[in-house]
């Protein structure tokens, strides 16, 4: 197992496109924040609704809300990339127990999306403090709130990466995955969470979703909830974070026994 892991980090470490993502994410995290938060705080002051204390959190968070397509496209290449390039045979010709190998790539692709969350979380944070200072507020920052709000923020990228994993196994092709991802979480699950909670009959239904369950772990500082108006009930965060984790388990062993387990060709 130990020797599978290291081969999994060697794998991460020795190739740019996880470093790359991982900075148009920062840059575009921090230039985005930025922007907001300083045309926000030259509007509109105070705690009250629309106040910039009520915006605040919201603009901390919105790497857990809106970025953690970036953890789930890492955890999902360290499985589809080697489909697409064919080193998937070597891999498991130097682990034949395939199952050793999938859970080696868990253990390695979970502290990446650590990684990958602070970086993020920091970038958010940043951009967003010196945006409310430049546009004549308070940053806010340092403050238990906020500490808190990023702790949450870096655990939620971190479940993320294992469910880009578990993703990975299932749709082994590298570019199905990645237009899987983009489409789910950029498109269908926003609509089915604003559409949803229109109806009484399914208000219950959108907070089990991936990314509703993300929110919760994130402490529930959402762009996508505050615009789900009909939802009165969220997941609470220790309960989106195993629902969270669940998709990337359920994915996992889906994948694992209708992908994995097969002849590579």
């Amino acid at each position: 197992m130990r020797s599978a892991i290291t081969s999994e980090y060697r794998k991460f470490f020795t190739t740019r496109t996880w470093g790359v993502l991982v900075a148009v994410m920062a840059a575009g995290f921090f230039v985005g924040t930025f922007l907001i938060s300083w045309l926000f705080a030259g509007q509109t002051s105070g705690s009250g609704p629309g106040g910039v204390d009520t915006a605040r959190p919201y603009l901390f968070g919105i790497g857990a809300s809106m970025g953690y397509i970036f953890p789930v496209i890492v955890g999902a290449l360290a499985v589809t990339a080697e489909y697409r390039y064919s080193t998937i045979v070597p891999t498991f010709l130097g682990e034949p127990r395939r199952w050793v190998a999938m859970v080696a790539k868990v253990v390695a692709a979970v502290p990446m999306g650590f990684l990958i969350g602070v970086v993020g979380t920091v970038a958010c944070i940043a951009g967003t403090g010196l945006g409310f200072i430049v546009g004549g507020g308070a940053a806010g920052i340092f403050t238990l709130d906020t500490l808190t709000l990023a702790g949450l923020s870096v655990l939620t990228h971190t479940v993320w990466a294992l469910v880009g994993v578990g993703l990975g196994m299932l749709v082994t092709s590298q570019v199905g995955v990645i237009i899987a991802v983009l489409a789910f979480t950029q498109l269908v699950e926003p609509v089915l969470r604003v559409g949803m909670s229109v109806f009484s009959a399914t208000q219950g239904i959108p907070k089990f979703l991936p990314g509703a369950a993300a929110d919760a772990l994130a402490g529930g500082h959402s762009v996508y909830a505050a615009l789900s108006t009909g939802v009165t009930d969220q997941l609470t965060i220790w309960q989106g974070g195993l629902v969270l984790a669940a998709y990337g388990v359920a994915f996992g062993v889906l994948g694992y026994f209708l992908r994995i387990r097969r002849n590579v060709a």
